[in-house]
């Protein structure tokens, strides 16, 4: 395996883990399926009936503007709508002015999972997610300003399957104290608002009311890369199959050369926001498969790491279902999934994009400083519930590597010198990366400030 890899280092047109032939075709795609979904709903629009005028009370008005965001909607299904989702920490950006009021929260972010309420009223309501734990609660008001933020950017949220919505505007009629289903919206009733959203991308624009229904968008984009026979000479995709999706995701399953020996990468994505750092990440898992696959190597799917780690069961557990072991083990999974041979070359154009955008130097700092003595108590024996937890994971999932070690000490000794391992060789790549880039690391000053939390809270169930 180590030979392979050094033939495939060898072969690629990179410069410090970058690849520029990826961030070519990410730009090609973004414009590609912007047109492509502009002819099709200018189609669809030319072959749609005239819609009758709503009612003149009903009809294009001033609205007094809501609170805020009330519920979240699935991207790729804007009729269904929950008042619950989920983020992961280190998919907040961590602000300059919270980093300084409250020292320390990276910490609290990293690998963590929060549940985020939207009570209707323009309100969030944030605390830790089922297995999370956090040494002080003051650190949900820092926290909260981060969701906050994130909702406001435009930032994904998920559900419990992983799939994927966005916090919307609009009146859900069931904030605190309020008994009147139209609260928000003056006499604009919320079933019309479902019914009614106005703005090119579904989703509310004040006082519009001219369009009657969210516009369609296409259910799958195929682009054939020999159009564009720049990229295609250093990068040989013969089609790019992108179907809309509520995951974001190469699909390393069925990508490859099909019977006619043409090369073909397929993308799920929510269709309405394909682009920017995320399709970078998914075509650089593409481009890593291209490389193995194109020079007679084994794919991805047929790799170590997929067949004894990233399993699909695997995939299960970093889609939610981690979450239902004991609390120590769900950022384990979490880890394995982000120091993954695999996922640490698309995570790192991620970094040369936007730090933030994972934080993944913290979590180089968290793999390096992972401690097997953590789980262990006094007695030497693991923390209460661990072990049966670990047993449970062993006979519901499937993943070869962990089944190598029942006893759940055995799997965290081994996983503390891989993590160490892994930590440092990210780190390593990292700081290659920005130098030869020059992008030096985003610094900031610290001060006490008035809010810091009070630290003197102990959890020994914490793991790090």
């Amino acid at each position: 395996m180590g030979n392979l890899r050094n033939i495939i280092k060898k072969t690629l047109n990179e410069a410090a883990g970058i690849s520029f032939e990826v961030r070519t075709w990410a730009k090609i795609i973004e414009e590609h399926v912007s047109n492509e979904i502009k002819e099709f709903q200018a189609k669809e629009k030319a072959n749609q009936p005239v819609a009758e005028k709503p009612p003149v009370s009903q009809g294009p008005r001033e609205v007094d503007p809501v609170l805020g965001f009330t519920h979240f909607e699935y991207l790729t299904d804007f009729d269904n709508i929950t008042d619950t989702a989920y983020i992961y920490g280190d998919d907040l950006t961590l602000t300059p002015d919270v980093r300084e009021d409250y020292p320390g929260i990276e910490r609290e972010l990293s690998g963590k999972m929060f549940k985020v309420y939207l009570s209707g009223d323009g309100e969030f309501e944030v605390e830790p997610a089922r297995g999370t734990y956090i040494s002080s609660d003051d650190y949900l008001f820092g926290i909260k300003e981060l969701v906050e933020d994130h909702a406001v950017e435009g930032g994904i949220f998920y559900d419990l399957e992983y799939k994927f919505l966005s916090a919307t505007q609009g009146g859900m009629g069931d904030g605190p104290g309020e008994d009147d289903e139209n609260f928000g919206w003056g006499d604009i009733d919320f079933s019309d608002f479902m019914r009614n959203r106005g703005g090119d991308s579904g989703r509310w624009n004040y006082g519009n009311w001219a369009r009657w229904s969210a516009p369609k968008l296409p259910e799958k984009i195929i682009i054939e890369g020999t159009q564009y026979p720049e990229a295609y000479e250093n990068f040989k995709v013969d089609k790019w199959v992108i179907t809309n999706s509520g995951r974001i995701e190469y699909d390393h399953w069925k990508s490859g050369y099909d019977e006619d020996r043409n090369y073909v990468v397929y993308l799920n994505m929510p269709m309405g926001s394909i682009g920017g750092s995320m399709l970078v990440h998914e075509i650089k898992h593409a481009y890593d498969d291209w490389n193995r696959i194109s020079k007679g190597y084994p794919a991805i799917r047929d790799s170590w790491e997929i067949k004894n780690i990233y399993t699909k069961d695997f995939e299960k557990l970093v889609l939610g279902g981690s979450f239902k072991l004991h609390n120590m083990l769900h950022p384990i999974i979490r880890y394995y999934y982000l120091g993954s041979k695999l996922e640490s070359p698309a995570y790192l154009e991620n970094e040369y994009d936007n730090a933030s955008f994972t934080n993944y130097r913290d979590v180089a700092k968290k793999l390096m400083n992972f401690k097997a003595s953590n789980f262990i108590n006094k007695k030497g024996e693991p923390a209460k519930g661990l072990q049966e937890s670990w047993t449970n994971l062993l006979i519901d999932y499937n993943i070869p590597f962990f089944r190598k070690y029942p006893n759940v000490l055995d799997f965290i000794r081994v996983t503390e010198k891989y993590f160490n391992k892994r930590g440092r060789d990210i780190l390593r790549r990292i700081d290659k990366m920005r130098y030869v880039h020059n992008k030096p690391a985003k610094r900031y000053s610290y001060s006490s400030g008035t809010n810091k939390p009070n630290n003197k809270k102990k959890n020994d169930d914490l793991p790090y």
